[in-house]
């Protein structure tokens, strides 16, 4: 079944839900467009991305199993596993074909998606892609070996505490700067997510590169960096998805990690040139 007929798609953003209006039967509505949360996050992530997307795209934007509070799966959270679960939902929501995307590590669940299930993708859309390990910055994979190590463990306990994460914040996303709703919704999410699913996805993003997708990819491709973010080297990471994927679609910001109100400025207009460019294309 195609997304065509009278329907009515509605994405869950926890706090609030967004409807898209029926349409009339046999005329086509938007491309579908699914997408991954990062790291310990949920589909809050994207609340800030609706309105550049929503005039291109039906959003399907779900919370992750072993993420904010959804139950976990019953093998090894890698982003294999989790573009599987993926597979299985979209069979369940009878989407034919989607756009798939992703935020940070929820892009190498969208590779791994596009990998295992080329022929139900029609483009991509990455931001700030973890394309291969070496990309990852230092202090980033620094940290996700020791997640992944058997010092780990401690990460349950510690991420309870307050302090910490807003250090980490600070260190890494411009805390200081983001407002504090985000924040405290950033820790609820952290305090929701399954420690051991986090230690999973972790250990795969410093085993796996997932650039051989990129290259054999010749469907659209639309990727967003921040020129400064603190996870991945975003220079470095343009430079591999031109090399890999010359149609590629980049748009790159100034900005770091943290979602400041400068930040979300660049990040909507980026956003919004390159939804319109790739739905053109799918």
């Amino acid at each position: 079944m195609g997304w065509r007929g009278r329907v009515a798609r509605r994405v869950s953003l926890r706090a609030r839900e967004l409807t898209e209006a029926p349409r009339p039967a046999g005329r086509p509505i938007k491309p579908p467009l699914l997408l991954f949360h990062g790291w310990n996050g949920s589909s809050h992530n994207f609340g800030a991305w609706l309105p550049a997307l929503q005039p291109h795209f039906t959003v399907l934007a779900p919370d992750l199993p072993g993420c904010a509070g959804v139950t976990t799966l019953p093998t090894p959270h890698t982003a294999r596993a989790y573009a599987e679960w993926a597979l299985r939902l979209v069979d369940a929501q009878q989407i034919d074909r989607a756009v798939v995307g992703g935020l940070c590590s929820g892009t190498a669940i969208a590779l791994a998606f596009a990998a295992l299930a080329p022929d139900r993708v029609r483009g991509l859309l990455l931001h700030t892609p973890f394309l291969r390990p070496g990309l990852i910055r230092p202090a980033i994979r620094a940290q996700l070996a020791l997640l992944s190590s058997p010092l780990g463990v401690l990460f349950a306990p510690l991420r309870r505490s307050t302090t910490l994460s807003m250090l980490h914040r600070r260190l890494f996303a411009e805390a200081a700067e983001v407002d504090a709703e985000h924040l405290a919704h950033d820790q609820a999410d952290l305090l929701r997510a399954d420690p051991a699913a986090a230690r999973d996805l972790g250990r795969d993003l410093l085993r796996i590169d997932r650039t051989e997708v990129v290259r054999a990819w010749t469907k659209p491709l639309a990727v967003v960096l921040a020129d400064g973010d603190a996870f991945i080297d975003a220079p470095g990471t343009a430079a591999a998805v031109r090399l890999a994927a010359p149609q590629a679609l980049i748009a790159r910001f100034p900005g770091g990690h943290g979602w400041t109100p400068a930040y979300r400025k660049h990040q909507d207009e980026a956003l919004a040139g390159l939804a319109e460019r790739l739905a053109e294309l799918v």
